[in-house]
């Protein structure tokens, strides 16, 4: 069984670097559900990747990449009719990122609900999106219908905003779209800028965003502590202080650590409740997820900067 699996882009990240006063870029495989697919890997989890690549070298790098860090790729496509996306990234002095894509017309815009069987779905416990599948409407109904369908197979299902703008289109508001998927999801993660960007300033999930987003909601706010909404319960929770180098797929790995978790411990929709009726294993979660995404801000990279247990347990302890 493929318990985790994770639909969306992969794409090249063209990291930025400075090097004798030129910037440079270093292509690296990327996209957020494909990093998560990895990390949940890397944890040692079994996780698959839903999505499509052009059958050029960066897609072929990709699946290449995919397969190295243990992702099953039986539902990964080429496709020869589009190319693969590109993104470059840029960090400032603190790690924090921007972003420039080259996603007209991309292979993965282009992947059609009917490509992943049922029977895909009905071996997986947890399936997770992003949002950067709901900002054109052939892949948004894609989307929408996946998440239909693994709901339908009492699948978990896995929310990342993971918002970028310059993807959406001009004049476009991506805040219905986005609070449509949050409403089909069990778990959803915003950062507190995504939030603000999307509904303004001072608004707390669930209560604020009607229906109701998720189980399970989590607000991350880089160094700051995380707000957590479950039923009849919110907390906040501190993430390990760490000198951050790249915040590159920090976030995904975070989102990693929280799937790996709940594979481990066989959640799924039917059982989600009772599980995060058990507040020690629900923190004992979101400590550990923490800690994966501090790990992965402290190094260049995506699918590299990911943690294995050990490298977690050796540079963030659990006492941390």
């Amino acid at each position: 069984m493929t318990k985790v699996l994770c639909f969306g882009e992969a794409l090249i990240d063209m990291r930025g670097e400075s090097v004798s006063g030129r910037q440079l870029y270093i292509p690296q495989p990327g996209g957020a559900p494909a990093n998560v697919a990895v990390g949940v890997a890397r944890l040692g989890g079994r996780s698959g990747f839903i999505g499509q690549v052009g059958a050029d070298v960066f897609g072929s790098d990709i699946v290449t990449a995919l397969v190295k860090y243990g992702v099953d790729v039986s539902l990964t496509r080429q496709t020869a009719d589009a190319m693969t996306a590109l993104a470059l990234v840029s960090l400032d002095q603190e790690g924090e990122r921007s972003f420039a894509f080259y996603r007209t017309g991309t292979a993965d815009l282009l992947y059609e609900a009917s490509m992943c069987p049922d029977s895909a779905l009905e071996r997986a416990r947890i399936v997770h999106f992003c949002s950067n599948t709901l900002t054109e409407p052939a892949i948004r109904e894609t989307t929408f219908s996946l998440m239909r369908r693994a709901r339908a197979h009492n699948c978990l299902v896995s929310f990342d905003v993971n918002y970028r703008p310059p993807l959406w289109p001009t004049g476009e508001s991506p805040a219905p779209h986005i609070l449509t998927a949050a409403t089909m999801a069990d778990i959803v993660k915003f950062s507190r800028e995504e939030l603000e960007a999307l509904f303004g300033e001072g608004v707390e999930p669930p209560g604020d965003l009607q229906p109701a987003t998720g189980r399970l909601v989590v607000v991350s706010d880089g160094a700051k502590p995380l707000q957590v909404y479950s039923p009849g319960r919110m907390f906040s929770l501190s993430p390990p202080s760490v000198e951050a180098k790249d915040t590159t797929a920090a976030g995904d790995s975070f989102v990693a650590g929280l799937l790996y978790r709940l594979a481990e411990q066989s959640s799924d929709s039917r059982t989600f409740d009772h599980w995060l009726r058990q507040p020690a294993k629900l923190e004992e979660a979101l400590r550990f997820a923490s800690r994966c995404g501090a790990y992965t801000a402290m190094h260049y990279g995506a699918f590299d900067a990911l943690p294995t247990p050990g490298l977690l347990h050796r540079l963030i302890p659990e006492t941390i």
